[in-house]
């Protein structure tokens, strides 16, 4: 794989790594109360996107082995799954991204595709899947969006056997905006409602 198409890849495939790993150690409960009522708009400036969290997510970031920085929007839910909105600088030709990114996803260990389509989200490309792992017993809703430079993915992860509460209103409401003037490298967008 050339160092582009990887540099593609794999923000998506360590951010599943990273979200399958940690809800594969945490038991999943199946009647754990989880409130869908108090639904936030997140804004991130930086990157140019808002989208509806089901509370407020706590932002972090990492370094994917490239040096790139991933900012992550993530919100828990209860012990059933997560919310995650990545975002990273750097990426390629759309369509090239978008499959880079596919394959990646599917090379993480025991995930199979159950759907994939390509779609826009306010005129950029974009493709939906829908993910299972056969490790962990987890499912991935993820829709892919390219915006210029910034690549996002928007991810609703959890049991397959206990469907993650809200995961379409929170897929379907990343919309995309005109990002800010670049930040101070290191710096994240603030959360705003």
């Amino acid at each position: 794989m050339s160092r582009a198409l990887f540099s593609a890849s794999r923000p998506l495939a360590l951010a599943l790594t990273l979200v399958c790993g940690s809800l594969a150690a945490v038991p999943i409960l199946h009647d754990v109360a989880f409130a869908q009522g108090s639904w936030r708009t997140h804004k991130d400036s930086k990157y140019g996107y808002r989208v509806e969290f089901p509370g407020v997510p706590s932002l972090s970031q990492d370094t994917t082995p490239g040096g790139a920085t991933m900012d992550i929007a993530r919100l828990e839910a209860g012990t059933t799954g997560a919310f995650l909105v990545i975002s990273v600088s750097g990426a390629l030709d759309p369509k090239t991204a978008l499959d880079a990114a596919t394959s990646g996803a599917l090379a993480v260990g025991g995930n199979q595709l159950v759907s994939k389509a390509d779609l826009t989200v306010d005129g950029a490309p974009a493709r939906d899947l829908i993910m299972r792992s056969t490790e962990t017993g987890v499912t991935m809703q993820i829709r892919m969006v390219i915006q210029g430079t910034s690549f996002h993915q928007v991810m609703a992860v959890g049991a397959a056997d206990a469907p993650l509460e809200g995961a379409d209103r929170f897929i379907n409401s990343f919309r995309l905006s005109a990002p800010a003037a670049p930040a101070a490298p290191g710096k994240m967008a603030p959360v705003a409602d």
